[in-house]
């Protein structure tokens, strides 16, 4: 994409792009407490068109609980800052990102800083009173030849 100061600018779109989206762990809470599995409900939004290669790559945190970092909360702060910065100095609104940026502050206020921030899930689940436990299914990360796009042999 370029160098520079246009690839740090690339660099916090994509971040915040995935930073964004803490509205799988919003709905799986709320399916869980209408008794569907972590499990289930992932499986159906992966094979829907709301899935991507990114949900997909989180299900196995979100099912199985596994928070050990890949990108840390505090990191995705960090990114949301400096994106935050970027579009405030060229007066480019965004709301969204905003929103999220104080789920992730709160996600890193309460003790997950060092965590991946897939803990979202748990501090949605903290906050409905919900108590989680691992599903301990063995569930495709989206990254396999047959779920990342490659062509069978």
């Amino acid at each position: 994409m370029g160098e520079g100061e246009t690839a740090r600018i690339v660099k916090l779109v994509i971040t915040s792009c995935w930073g964004r989206d803490p509205i799988p762990a919003e709905v799986t809470i709320l399916a869980q407490q209408y008794g569907v599995s972590r499990h289930a409900l992932l499986e159906c939004l992966n094979n829907s068109v709301m899935g991507s290669t990114f949900s997909r790559y989180k299900t196995p945190a979100l099912v199985n609980l596994d928070f050990h970092p890949t990108f840390t909360a505090t990191l995705l702060r960090k990114d949301f800052d400096l994106g935050l910065a970027a579009a405030r100095e060229r007066e480019v609104p965004l709301p969204v990102a905003a929103l999220v940026h104080q789920l992730v502050q709160s996600l890193v206020g309460h003790g997950y800083g060092g965590q991946d921030f897939a803990a979202l899930l748990q501090m949605q689940a903290d906050s409905a009173g919900v108590t989680l436990i691992s599903e301990d299914v063995e569930v495709p990360d989206g990254l396999e030849p047959d779920h990342a796009g490659a062509q069978p042999d």
